[in-house]
């Protein structure tokens, strides 16, 4: 039987829609990380090369690593996940409770582990890691010209070193805690456990001098422009820019907090391969690494990167001996499984 011209056009244009669906679906990949400066650097750095590179555009989605794990909660229970990827912290991605929500990507890191230039959990099982960065101790040069303090026990000296302090306290306050014990005598190696009660009572001879309490990186930055605080913890990646900008801001790299963002994969992604295809891109692009932690101040995850970037840059990198023998580096599973306990204990001191 021979088919009408208009039958044919019509099949074909059926056939033609099946085909350019999944075309269609693949050409976004929605991405969930925090925003202000850092989520400009991973668009200038990353995603627009990537959509230069394979048509894919890359939307974001802004909200804060509680914000996404809440988020992530509630698509999964309604069975309806419109993300891809989550940029998260190190702490958070290994969580049981984000593991629940994103696959295991093992098997893909198996095509990076030729790979000389990564450094070690570059790629793990929960996902890639995009930078590694501090929280370390700055203070305001103009305000001590003469230095600033350099460890934890010079902050809690505010005799020597006098004027207001800067903390976070966003739902996470096992850094503060650890940079209390430290200050407290304890060795950064034998912080873990965290020794709550020890902690809490070398933060109360503090607390009358916590003039600012920021709950972002916006914040702490806007808090030293209006001079808030004197001194305190900072994110590197907030403290880097303002210096950028001219201010005289100082820092020490002894005793900063370890702390990595990495990109994780969301489980029932809608587009799943896209998804992929940018994690594969984040770990191969060196040049976006560099150019992302030259723009932050952070370390990147391959020393091919770092190679790549300045002088002064790679001098502020936590890579020395010395410097990273003092750092505090976070007990993943401690702190997972602590977390609601420290976040209590946590609240109830603040409303003291």
């Amino acid at each position: 039987m021979k088919l009408s011209t208009s039958c044919v056009a019509f099949g074909a244009f059926i056939l033609g829609n099946l085909v350019l669906a999944p075309a269609h679906a693949e050409e976004t990949v929605v991405v969930a990380a925090t925003g202000g400066m850092y989520e400009q650097s991973l668009r200038s750095s990353f995603f627009d090369e990537f959509t230069k590179e394979t048509g894919i555009k890359v939307r974001v989605v802004t909200a804060s690593a509680q914000e996404q794990i809440t988020k992530l909660k509630a698509m999964n229970q309604v069975g309806a996940v419109t993300w891809d990827i989550a940029v998260l912290g190190d702490i958070e991605a290994h969580s049981n409770d984000v593991r629940a929500m994103t696959e295991d990507v093992s098997v893909f890191c198996k095509a990076f582990s030729g790979r000389k230039d990564l450094l070690p959990g570059a790629c793990d099982a929960a996902g890639v890691k995009v930078n590694s960065g501090l929280t370390y101790i700055v203070w305001n040069g103009d305000k001590l010209p003469d230095g600033g303090p350099s460890t934890w026990r010079d902050v809690w000296d505010v005799k020597r070193f006098p004027g207001g302090r800067t903390f976070p306290n966003f739902n996470d306050p096992w850094r503060i805690l650890a940079a209390a014990l430290v200050a407290d005598g304890v060795a950064p190696t034998k912080l873990f456990p965290l020794d709550v009660d020890r902690a809490l009572r070398k933060l109360d001879a503090l607390r009358p001098h916590i003039t600012l309490w920021w709950k972002s990186g916006d914040a702490s930055q806007q808090g030293y422009r209006t001079g808030e605080y004197v001194m305190g913890m900072v994110w590197q990646t907030r403290a880097t820019p303002l210096i950028r900008e001219g201010r005289n801001l100082k820092f020490s790299l002894k005793e900063g907090v370890l702390v990595s963002d990495r990109a994780t994969l969301v489980k029932g992604a809608p587009n799943h391969a896209n998804a992929m295809k940018l994690l594969g891109y984040i770990e191969n692009a060196t040049d976006g690494m560099a150019r992302h932690c030259t723009n932050l101040g952070c370390t990147p995850p391959s020393t091919a990167a770092m190679e790549k970037m300045s002088p002064a840059d790679q001098a502020n990198m936590p890579i020395k001996p010395d410097i990273y023998a003092s750092l505090i580096v976070p007990d993943f599973d401690w702190i997972n499984a602590n977390r609601a306990m420290m976040l209590e204990r946590w609240n109830a001191w603040l409303q003291k």
